[in-house]
């Protein structure tokens, strides 16, 4: 015999735990009573002898229940995925991301893909139409000069403010970040290269010791980063950020603040000048052609961190009931 004590609570919720309780009852055990109290539910029970293929099925059943649900890792990598492959180019304006294609190709549950898709939409990265989806955005011409207006305003304070006190260790984290950007050029990874050319802004931002100016500009960023995704050429050549944040490094570390001002505007013209030549937009490509390994990406799960290496996250294990459920979803 056994006598089981459960937290107080209401009354109703002592009843509703008291069924929970009978429920989850293994089904050797035998329930012989249920004692409600005015603080505690007692479920008096006689435990048998449990088969090997219960106690399998239990302990299928409690690693399933301990499969980390805010696995951060998994998240990250989802939303990764994703943002690698607007970065890389290869999902062109008003193409509709789907949570269960997404969740079939990524290998991951719906709710980590309708995770991503909301942190992308809330840095905009992508746009929710209500009744609709999850889209990514066409954004306007018009919108990028607005944009890139307000970045003169606060990256001209940046660079004059990094010039003039260059605190210890700024020059070895910029030429070592310019360093890795020449680095992508070589190697012609474009998505990594557009990944580090607004992580320069950020890094300036970040060293100019003014944490207000560096908060308002990192929420410009990522509007930026996807006007330079959807509309950037193909091959970049000098005008993807390594020329020009050479130059603008050089000028702060000398303290030439007039120079480092004239070159960030140069830069950020220019910037505007060439994602306004929009030119004939290449046929959008499906979500299987974009995730796939053998098409897209090197694997869906795949994802670059600061420093550069790769990792898999681990993928989580999905019923075939859930599996069908899925496939259904994407034929729909």
């Amino acid at each position: 015999m056994h006598t089981c004590f459960l937290p107080r609570g209401t009354q109703r919720k002592l009843r509703a735990k008291a069924r929970l309780a009978r429920n989850t009852l293994d089904r050797r055990q035998v329930c012989l009573d249920v004692h409600i109290c005015l603080e505690n539910v007692h479920i008096i029970c006689e435990w048998g002898a449990v088969s090997g293929q219960m106690a399998r099925r239990r302990a299928k059943t409690t690693a399933r229940r301990r499969s980390p649900k805010g696995n951060v890792a998994i998240d990250d990598a989802v939303y990764g995925a994703i943002r690698q492959a607007m970065l890389s180019g290869r999902l062109r304006p008003g193409t509709k991301l789907q949570e269960p294609v997404l969740a079939r190709l990524l290998k991951v549950s719906r709710e980590r893909v309708r995770k991503a898709l909301h942190r992308l939409v809330h840095e905009r990265w992508l746009e929710a139409v209500p009744n609709r989806g999850t889209f990514v955005p066409a954004p306007s011409v018009e919108e990028l000069r607005e944009l890139y207006e307000v970045r003169g305003i606060l990256e001209d304070a940046v660079v004059a403010r990094l010039a003039r006190v260059t605190a210890n260790g700024s020059a070895q984290k910029l030429r070592a970040h310019v360093a890795e950007e020449r680095s992508a050029v070589k190697s012609g990874d474009r998505s990594r290269l557009f990944g580090l050319s607004t992580e320069f802004h950020a890094l300036l931002a970040e060293l100019s010791g003014n944490e207000q100016l560096s908060r308002t500009l990192r929420t410009l960023l990522p509007r930026s980063s996807l006007h330079f995704s959807l509309f950037a050429p193909p091959a970049l050549h000098n005008c993807a950020g390594p020329h020009d944040h050479g130059d603008i490094v050089k000028a702060v570390l000398a303290g030439d603040t007039d120079k480092a001002r004239a070159l960030m505007r140069q830069h950020l013209a220019g910037l505007v000048e060439l994602l306004s030549a929009r030119e004939e937009a290449p046929e959008n490509l499906t979500l299987e052609e974009v995730f796939l390994p053998e098409r897209g990406p090197p694997g869906p799960l795949m994802n670059l961190d600061a420093g550069g290496s790769r990792f898999t996250a681990t993928l989580e294990a999905r019923g075939p009931a859930r599996k069908r459920r899925a496939a259904k979803a994407a034929r729909l």
